[in-house]
């Protein structure tokens, strides 16, 4: 474990996330820069959250990607959301007696390791943060509206091209993606975990994206090639993911 400078915390993915939605002042980032302080190393294909556990910490991503989901009896896995820098590990498992989700480690990962009683005391102390945190939530909750209206009304086509331009503004807003290209950090199995298609389908959908000329890909790189065409398929529309400036709290 290892403890990052504190005059690096704005930085850190989940700071400058908050940060660009309330201006946070230099005593908002010394409490966070306490608060994120010790780092753990998670492994690829570790799990962090296994459903049915109980947990009491946090883990704010630095650095990885991981996939948040349900294992049903059947044996078949269900991808709810993907998890990426700035994103936070433990919502809602700390909030309940036990897990109701599982998260595993899609790569190598950096995690800031938050106590749950810690981050709550934050809260409490740093109105601002906690102010910064609802519009989080909010963000996360319209992340999961969108994919049940993926499950329940998208065809399979639609539901892909939705979630590659879901993908491609999410790692835009973290700067791991150019203005029309990104890595794909799920390979095809998960994509079709994620958006409830077997692994040939997505396959199958891809090349007819990649016929249509929407898309290009080399290896997991997929570059769009026909921005407004998949949006219109997709009925993507960019503003719940995008971050609203909020006013600062009076004191």
């Amino acid at each position: 474990m290892r403890k990052p400078a504190a005059s690096r915390i704005v930085d850190h993915p989940f700071v400058a996330r908050l940060n660009h939605s309330i201006a946070l002042d230099d005593d908002d980032l010394a409490a966070l820069a306490r608060l994120l302080e010790r780092t753990v190393v998670i492994k690829k294909a570790k799990d962090i959250i296994v459903e049915g556990y109980e947990y009491g910490v946090l883990h704010v991503v630095q650095q990885g990607f991981a996939v948040r989901y349900k294992l049903l009896h059947s044996g078949k896995r269900q991808i709810v959301n993907v998890v990426m820098p700035g994103d936070i590990i433990g919502f809602p498992a700390c909030f309940y007696e036990h897990a109701v989700f599982s998260v595993t480690a899609l790569s190598d990962m950096s995690l800031s390791h938050v106590p749950l009683d810690a981050f709550a005391d934050t809260c409490l102390e740093r109105a601002t943060v906690a102010t910064a945190l609802v519009w989080f939530a909010a963000r996360e909750a319209a992340i999961y509206a969108e994919h049940i209206i993926d499950a329940g009304r998208r065809e399979p086509i639609e539901r892909l091209a939705h979630f590659l331009l879901e993908t491609l503004t999410r790692l835009q807003a973290i700067g791991n993606a150019s203005e029309e290209s990104f890595v794909m950090p799920l390979s095809q199995e998960a994509i079709g975990d994620a958006l409830g298609l077997s692994a040939p389908h997505v396959n199958r959908m891809l090349a007819e994206l990649k016929r249509d000329g929407m898309i290009a890909m080399t290896g997991r790189e997929v570059r769009i090639l026909d921005r407004a065409a998949l949006q219109i398929l997709g009925e993507f529309h960019s503003t719940y993911l995008a971050r609203s400036p909020v006013h600062r709290p009076k004191r």
